[in-house]
């Protein structure tokens, strides 16, 4: 076996929104290190922001809104099995891990981990999948499509990765499992330590005691990924004109079977003239990269508020968008969960950013008396005989009606909720 070389270089804080890339400026690290090549950072987050319990972990895979899988390694004998799980192995028991999917849907912890990469374009982040393994745990030797930041939580994890050209898989096996594994570094992560890997990075991590790995994973779309989707929507927007298929003078044919080369010539040239008009594509490329996973879910409030209660709440509290929306814009439009919700506009870019709007914000965003705007009865703040609005305030309000119509109908369905909700 090629021997491998250990890495255990600790560096100095150059903390960046909670991340310690140590001396590497996050400039640096996308200039010379993202998709490039590796970078192990020690005291990457804080130990106590990935310091969910095992057990507590385990209970999600109860859960038939999270993804999970079992795999088990006996002898170079591997299985894997799907959730939900009505029970689990003990930790005690050695060499299993189960992967559970889609955590920053549903823990507090995973979702302020993915909020702390916003230095990244939000629709290249897919997840947060958190793997608990009991000792000697792990997936196998493998590779992955995407970049990914292996965070440890728990116990310690010996990681060996490298690069090699060799990307043939094993037979028959429930994993992807490289056939040869050539490591080139090693490094054993302790909490809060991480390891970035770019795409296609061969690696394996074995843990040396019970412990979990929080694993940021990006979005890399692929071109028959994108193409499937945009196909299936200009399907249903094909324009312009519809000539239909003819064949007069049709001579009698004694190969009833054979396609008539005529009819093929004409299904070939209006496929290969199909030329797509740019707003569809814009259209295609906003909803595929706000569309949620697969099992997201959203739940109307348990509490119905009216537009004007909801407003007070939203101007006492702020606004977020739920962990499992995705929210996307471009000079055009804006995207939420794969539907168009508006123009542009400072505040729902700043929702888009930042993922929440804090209360002080919403507040500035808004021109004053709104809360009559939103309500067909006059509320005691606003006296229109006694006072007026100037010309600018009242095209602001008409302005700003239809938008918070929009968000206020988001929150009916759930894909966007108060501030305070998630981080009173």
């Amino acid at each position: 076996m090629t021997s491998t070389k250990k890495v255990t270089n600790r560096r100095p804080k150059n903390n960046v929104g909670g991340l310690n890339f140590g001396p590497t400026s996050v400039a640096e690290f996308l200039a010379q290190f993202w998709q490039q090549k590796p970078l192990l950072l020690r005291r990457f987050v804080d130990p106590g922001s990935v310091n969910t319990g095992l057990e507590s972990l385990l209970s999600f895979a109860q859960q038939d809104d999270i993804s999970s899988r079992l795999i088990r390694v006996r002898k170079q004998d591997w299985s894997m099995q799907e959730g939900p799980f009505d029970a689990l192995p003990s930790l005690r028991t050695k060499q299993w891990t189960i992967l559970l999917q889609g955590m920053d849907r549903s823990l507090d912890q995973a979702y302020a981990l993915r909020l702390a990469f916003g230095f990244l374009p939000h629709a290249r982040i897919d997840d947060v999948m958190i793997s608990v393994a009991s000792a000697g745990g792990g997936v196998g030797a493998h590779l992955d499509e995407y970049d990914v930041f292996l965070v440890q939580g728990h116990g310690q994890r010996r990681w060996r990765w490298g690069y090699q050209s060799d990307h043939r898989f094993q037979t028959n096996k429930p994993l992807k499992l490289l056939e040869r594994f050539e490591p080139q570094f090693e490094a054993v992560l302790e909490p809060g330590d991480c390891l970035y890997l770019p795409p296609r990075w061969a690696h394996e991590g074995v843990a040396l005691s019970p412990c979990s790995t929080w694993s940021v994973g990006f979005r890399a779309p692929s071109r028959q990924e994108f193409l499937q989707y945009f196909l299936l929507e200009a399907a249903e927007s094909v324009s312009g004109a519809n000539p239909r298929y003819q064949d007069m003078r049709l001579a009698k044919t004694k190969q009833a079977g054979r396609i008539p080369i005529a009819l093929a010539e004409q299904l070939k040239q209006w496929a290969m003239s199909f030329r797509s008009e740019q707003p569809l594509v814009e259209q295609a490329l906003g909803r595929f990269l706000s569309e949620p996973a697969a099992n997201a879910w959203f739940e109307s409030p348990a509490k119905s508020l009216s537009k004007r209660q909801w407003l007070s709440k939203a101007l006492a509290f702020g606004l977020a968008l739920h962990p499992a929306s995705r929210m996307v814009y471009d000079n055009k439009s804006v995207w939420l969960n794969g539907e168009i919700l508006a123009r542009p506009c400072p505040l729902l870019r700043q929702l888009a950013d930042q993922r929440y709007i804090h209360a002080n914000q919403l507040k500035k965003s808004l021109p004053e008396n709104m809360t009559n705007a939103l309500s067909n009865a006059p509320t005691k703040h606003f006296d229109p005989v006694t006072k007026r609005q100037d010309a600018g305030e009242c095209k602001k309000t008409v302005e700003f009606q239809p938008l918070f119509d929009s968000l206020f109908g988001c929150y009916q369905q759930g894909s966007i909720r108060f501030w305070s909700e998630k981080h009173s």
